[in-house]
């Protein structure tokens, strides 16, 4: 049987065992594909937070010149209820930024802790590709101990007597130099 053919009844055996850290970088292309998507989806959340600041900065200083506006053309009770209509309408936006600064600042702390599991997943599969290869250099030096066996084995099995003649090449040559049968 050759390195390379699989005896029946095992899964991949030793082959499968060495490819396995292979498949590594797939899984961590994967992780990129994951990230760059992510990545993807903060640019419209970073616009849509610039839109919104750009939207809500002029509120604070809209907020006094509404009430003095408000003080001079209606009664009391209508720049009452006026301003309130316009602090009930900011008041979302104002709840808003923090949270939507909150969620972005999530997002990075995961694209970064990410990051540091990519670059121990390369410097793993650097590991494991050094320890792939010196595992291959000693099933080299193996294989070349095994074929040296084997001839040693077929050398001695060929000078052992022939179990249909009574007599072997070493008997043989015994009995030409000592004279005897």
């Amino acid at each position: 049987m050759t390195p390379d053919e699989e005896p029946e009844g095992r899964g991949g055996g030793v082959l499968a065992g060495l490819l396995a850290p292979l498949r590594l970088p797939e899984r961590a292309m994967e992780a990129l594909e994951s990230l760059a998507g992510a990545a993807r989806e903060l640019t419209p959340m970073r616009s849509e937070l610039t839109r919104v600041r750009k939207q809500t900065e002029p509120l604070a200083d809209l907020m006094p010149a509404i009430e003095r506006l408000v003080k001079q053309t209606k009664p009391l009770a209508d720049v009452s209820r006026t301003l309130e209509q316009v602090r009930e309408q900011t008041e979302p936006l104002g709840e808003l930024l923090p949270k939507l600064n909150e969620v972005k600042d999530q997002l990075t702390e995961r694209l970064d802790s990410l990051q540091e599991i990519i670059v121990s997943l390369e410097g793993n599969e650097s590991h494991l590709n050094v320890s792939v290869g010196k595992l291959a250099e000693e099933v080299t030096a193996m294989h070349k101990t095994l074929g040296g066996l084997q001839g040693d084995v077929e050398r001695i099995t060929d000078r052992l007597p022939d179990p249909e003649e009574k007599r072997g090449p070493l008997e043989a040559a015994r009995d030409v130099l000592t004279g005897g049968n």
